[in-house]
C-alpha cells in the first residue's frame, strides 16, 4: 500500500486538513504531522538549534508546537515515518498560492521540503480567499495524487503547486504568473505611546499572466505548476561572468 505524509501551514484546526485526510485515505496509508497553530507566510523557514515538542494527537497524527511547516515534514521524513513515505501532500490551504506567493507560502514550503528529500510532493490550495468548502478540492487532490503515485519515478525531486477553483473545467499545467499587490505597513500606537507595525496588502490584479497559473484560475481551471529545487538562473550566468564581479 502507498504511504502519504500530509502536512500544512494552517495547523491542526485548518479547515482543509480533515477533508484531505478523508480523501487520501481512500488510496493510501496516511500519516499526518502539522504545526499546532496557524503558520501561514513562513515560507520554507526551519527552526535551527531549537527543541520543539512533538505531540501525538491520535493514531499516525502528530503536531509540532511552534514548528514551521517545513519543520513538520523534516520530523516526519527523518524521524517519525523514516523511509516509509511515497508522497508528500501539503494543504489544503485556505486561499490561493499563485505567482510569487509560492515564495512566502508555508504550504509550498512543506511540499518543497519533501521534494528536496527526493520524494514526489504536491502543495494544494483552494483557489478562493478563505474557502468554506474543501470537498471538491480534496477529491481533485486525491485524483492527482493517485496518478502521481503510479508514476513516482517521473516526479522524483519535483514539487507540484496546485490551485483548485470551484466547479473547475479541467486541469492546465502552466508556469507561475505575476501578482500585483497594494502593499502597506499599518501603524498603531498604544496608550503609552509605543508603536506597533503590521504588514498588510490587497490583491489588485495579475499582469503579464497569459497562460499562467493566475490566468488559468481566472478561467476556471485547476492550475498545476512544477517547481524545481535548483533556482539558478542559468541564462544569466554568462552575462554576470562578463561583468567580472571578482
Amino acid at each position: 500500500m502507498y504511504k502519504i505524509l500530509i502536512s500544512n501551514d494552517d495547523g491542526m484546526k485548518g479547515p482543509g486538513l480533515r477533508p484531505l485526510i478523508r480523501e487520501l485515505s481512500k488510496i493510501a496509508k496516511v500519516y499526518v504531522i502539522v504545526p499546532k497553530n496557524q503558520m501561514s507566510g513562513t515560507g520554507h523557514g526551519i527552526s535551527l538549534a531549537k527543541y520543539k515538542k512533538v505531540e501525538k494527537i491520535e493514531k499516525d497524527f502528530y503536531i509540532v508546537k511552534g514548528g514551521t511547516p517545513a519543520d513538520c515534514v523534516k520530523y516526519g521524513l527523518y524521524f517519525l515515518f523514516k523511509n516509509k513515505i511515497d508522497l508528500v501532500v501539503s494543504g489544503i490551504n485556505t486561499c490561493p498560492n499563485l505567482g510569487q506567493d509560492v515564495i512566502y507560502s508555508g504550504t509550498v514550503g512543506a511540499a518543497r521540503e519533501g521534494a528536496m528529500k527526493g520524494i514526489p510532493s504536491i502543495a494544494v490550495s483552494a483557489a478562493e480567499m478563505y474557502a468554506k468548502d474543501y470537498d471538491h478540492s480534496a477529491q481533485a487532490a486525491r485524483e492527482i495524487a493517485e496518478k502521481i503515485l503510479k508514476k513516482k519515478k517521473f516526479f522524483k525531486d519535483v514539487c507540484l503547486n496546485i490551485n483548485i477553483p470551484k466547479n473547475y473545467k479541467g486541469i492546465k499545467v502552466v508556469p507561475l504568473g505575476i501578482s500585483d499587490y497594494n502593499e502597506n505597513v499599518e501603524t498603531v500606537i498604544d496608550a503609552k505611546g509605543n508603536f506597533s507595525y503590521k504588514l498588510s496588502g490587497r490583491y489588485i490584479s495579475g499582469k503579464k499572466n497569459k497562460w499562467s497559473d493566475v490566468d488559468m484560475i481566472d478561467k476556471g481551471y485547476i492550475s498545476v505548476t512544477p517547481l524545481q529545487i535548483d533556482q539558478t538562473n542559468f541564462s544569466m550566468i554568462k552575462r554576470v561572468q562578463k561583468i567580472k564581479l571578482g
